[in-house]
C-alpha cells in the first residue's frame, strides 16, 4: 500500500491536471489587469494579510457600508485545489476589525435580500438568453471575518471578460446604488418565460413535432379527423424513408434519424415534398396566424430540426428552410420537386 505522502502527491498530480482549464482562463484575465490578487486574507481594511497561493482572484471593487463596518469585494475567483467547484464570481463581505463578525454577517443576509432582485432584473436583460434566478448560490463561507453573501458560478462555455467581469460590475453597481441610499425595487427574483432546458433528438421533441401536424379550422379550432390522418400518414412516411434507406435511426440518441444522402439540401426538400402531399391530401394547412404571409401550409422546420441530422450527424439549422426549393421557377429544381414528390409516394406506400 502506498504511504500517504505518495497518495497525497497523486492526487496533487491529477488535481493540477483538472484544474489547468481553468487555471488558463483565470490567467488570461489577471495576466493584463493590474486588479490581480493571488489569494489573500482580508485584514479587515481592504488589504491582505497572508498569501494564499492555491487562489486566483480578479477583484473588480471594494465598497464601504456608510456605518463602516463592513466592506463589499466583488470577485471573480478559483480555487486551484478544488477544480470540482470551477471559477465563481459574486460578493464577498468583510467585517472591519472591531466589530462582531456574527452581527455584521446578519446585516448582509438582510442586505442580499434587498439587492438580489435588481440585480437579477439587470443580469437577465443584459444576457437575454440565461436566466439568473437560479443561479445565485449560499455559502458557508464565514471564516476569518469574511463571508460570501452569493456566489454565481462561470459555466465552462462563458467567457470570462463578457460574463464573468461583466456580471461582477453590474452586481458591483447595484450594491454600489443600494450603498449610496438608494432604495432599489424589491418583489421576487424575475425568472424568465423561455424554455429552461429544451432538449433535442428526444422522444419529447419528436412528439412535439408530431403535434406541430395538423389541420387548424377557418374559426381556430382543430379538425381532430384530419390532423390524426396527417398524423398517421406522417409515421408511415417515417417507416417508408427508413425501408427506402433516405433516413437511417441514430442508436446514439432517444429518438433521431440520419439523413442518408450527401446534400444537405436533401432534407428540406425532402420534408417540404412531404409536407405539400399532405397539404394535397387536405389533411394540413396553415395555422391561421399573421405571421403565415403568402403560405398555403406549414413546414414545422423548428421541430424538424431538433429531430433529424445530416448524414455526418451534424444539426441542421433554420436555414434549412430558405434552401428548399419552394416558389422557385428553375426548369431544373421544379424537375427535383416532381422527383421528390414521387418519392414521398413511393415511401407511403411501404
Amino acid at each position: 500500500m502506498s504511504s500517504k505522502i505518495d497518495q497525497y502527491s497523486l492526487r496533487l498530480k491529477y488535481t493540477a491536471e483538472a484544474s489547468e482549464f481553468y487555471r488558463r482562463k483565470m490567467m488570461g484575465l489577471i495576466e493584463h489587469d493590474r486588479h490581480e490578487l493571488r489569494g489573500y486574507i482580508p485584514d479587515g481594511k481592504g488589504g491582505i494579510r497572508s498569501e494564499l497561493p492555491a487562489t486566483l482572484m480578479y477583484r473588480i471593487d471594494t465598497l464601504k457600508s456608510a456605518d463602516g463596518h463592513r466592506l463589499y469585494e466583488f470577485l471573480i475567483e478559483y480555487d486551484t485545489d478544488t477544480p470540482a467547484e470551477g471559477i465563481y464570481y459574486g460578493c464577498r463581505g468583510i467585517t472591519v476589525n472591531g466589530f462582531n463578525h456574527e452581527e455584521e454577517i446578519e446585516q448582509f443576509r438582510q442586505e442580499r435580500e434587498i439587492v438580489l432582485p435588481e440585480m437579477c432584473r439587470i443580469l437577465n436583460n443584459t444576457f437575454p438568453y440565461k436566466d439568473f434566478s437560479h443561479r445565485f448560490k449560499l455559502t458557508d463561507n464565514a471564516d476569518d471575518g469574511t463571508y460570501w453573501l452569493f456566489w454565481i458560478t462561470l459555466n465552462e462555455e462563458e467567457d470570462i471578460r463578457k460574463v464573468g467581469v461583466t456580471a461582477t460590475t453590474i452586481i458591483k453597481n447595484v450594491f454600489r446604488r443600494y450603498l449610496s441610499g438608494e432604495t432599489l425595487p424589491s418583489g421576487k427574483l424575475p425568472e424568465k418565460s423561455f424554455e429552461k432546458s429544451p432538449t433535442c433528438f428526444t422522444n419529447e421533441t419528436y412528439q412535439a413535432l408530431v403535434k406541430r401536424i395538423q389541420y387548424v379550422k377557418g374559426d381556430k379550432n382543430i379538425d381532430h379527423q384530419k390532423t390524426a390522418e396527417a398524423r398517421e400518414l406522417f409515421e408511415r412516411f417515417i417507416v417508408g424513408a427508413e425501408h427506402m434507406r433516405l433516413i437511417a435511426r441514430d442508436p446514439n440518441y432517444e429518438c433521431a434519424w440520419r439523413m442518408q444522402r450527401e446534400d444537405r439540401v436533401d432534407c428540406g426538400r425532402m420534408m417540404y415534398a412531404l409536407f405539400e402531399h399532405l397539404y394535397n391530401q387536405g389533411l394540413i394547412n396553415k395555422a391561421f396566424r399573421k405571421d403565415d404571409r403568402d403560405e398555403t401550409f406549414q413546414v414545422p422546420w423548428t421541430a424538424l430540426v431538433k429531430v433529424f441530422l445530416d448524414i455526418d450527424g451534424n444539426v441542421y439549422t433554420q436555414a434549412i428552410k430558405g434552401q428548399t426549393f419552394r416558389d422557385t421557377k428553375s426548369e431544373r429544381l421544379e424537375k427535383e420537386k416532381d422527383e421528390w414528390k414521387k418519392i414521398i409516394e413511393e415511401c407511403l406506400k411501404i
